[in-house]
């Protein structure tokens, strides 16, 4: 009985062991199943991270292999006198203009997005070079180098003088050895050049007349000698108006009608050579109605208002009566 019952708990034992055994098997072949899943899930992401940055590699590589846009600037230059004139023009607007003296710190000049761009620099004593970079449109740099030797004994600057003698200023140039030539102009407008003559005797001397324009301007004016020394002068000046005046006839007579803001101060009139006027005191009246008796017959006038700024205004005419 007792083998019976331990045969039976034998097989019972090998029963429950092949039941576990056969569990163990499947769960094996589960988990070597899900773990397959994984890899193959882990590969095609690896797959698709590496197509991903294989694009865009190649993206990077067309890019990259495009030609960067560049401008040409067209770079021109040009001394007069002492100076260094840098002329720059570009299909694009310019962004910027820099320059300096051998190992000096270069100086920016901004140019505002225009395509041309002008500087005036002072050349120095000595050997030098002029280093110019300029950054284009599409931020491309290009340098530009050139040299200037500047071996001048005479560094005096020239001296000018200016005095208003009624509606005309007068301009006045000196130098202790020799004038090129000068320059003025009104406000922001186109300079005048006055060259020295050649066969002037003096020649450390140059001149210029300039009418005194109404208002308030302002009047800069430029003198260089020989050796490219330059002196510059601006001056804000403030000129009046000039008076008016009206002629008629009344009988025998000449009705003059002068005004002026600031006052008549003389009243001249020229008949047929003979002149008068009213005298060296100023008169000193802004409204003013003077008369001139003529004979009959055919006269020769001329007449001549001056205010208290010594402007004067002037008509000539021929009267009959």
């Amino acid at each position: 009985m007792n083998q019976i019952l331990s045969m039976q708990s034998d097989e019972n034992d090998y029963n429950n062991v092949n039941n576990l055994n056969s569990k163990k098997g499947r769960n094996k072949a589960s988990n070597n199943k899900a773990s397959t899943k994984s890899i193959v899930k882990a590969f095609s992401i690896f797959i698709i991270l590496f197509g991903i940055i294989l694009i865009a590699d190649s993206s990077y590589s067309i890019i990259s292999s495009k030609p960067k846009l560049k401008d040409n600037p067209n770079i021109s230059m040009k001394t007069i006198g002492l100076e260094a004139i840098i002329k720059v023009n570009t299909d694009k607007p310019i962004r910027q203009l820099s320059y300096r003296w051998g190992q000096e710190d270069g100086k920016i000049v901004q140019s505002n997005g225009t395509v041309e761009v002008e500087v005036t620099v002072e050349i120095p004593d000595g050997n030098n070079i002029l280093n110019i970079t300029i950054i284009d449109y599409y931020g491309n740099k290009t340098d530009y180098q050139k040299q200037y030797i500047n071996d001048r004994n005479d560094k005096e600057k020239p001296k000018i003088e200016l005095t208003v003698i009624g509606n005309t200023l007068n301009i006045t140039a000196k130098d202790e050895t020799e004038l090129a030539y000068l320059t003025y102009k009104w406000n922001d407008e186109e300079a005048t050049r006055v060259d020295r003559k050649q066969d002037s005797e003096d020649k450390t001397i140059l001149q210029a007349k300039v009418e005194v324009r109404k208002g308030q301007n302002t009047l800069t004016i430029v003198a260089v000698d020989k050796e490219g020394n330059k002196e510059t002068k601006t001056q804000t000046i403030k000129g009046a108006n000039k008076p008016t005046f009206t002629v008629t006839t009344e009988g025998n007579s000449l009705v003059i009608s002068a005004k002026d803001d600031e006052g008549i101060a003389k009243l001249e009139v020229t008949l047929d050579g003979v002149t008068t006027d009213t005298g060296d005191t100023p008169i000193n009246q802004k409204d003013i109605v003077a008369r001139q008796e003529i004979t009959s017959g055919t006269h020769t006038i001329t007449i001549v208002v001056t205010n208290m700024s010594g402007l004067k205004e002037e008509k000539s005419f021929t009267a009959q009566l």
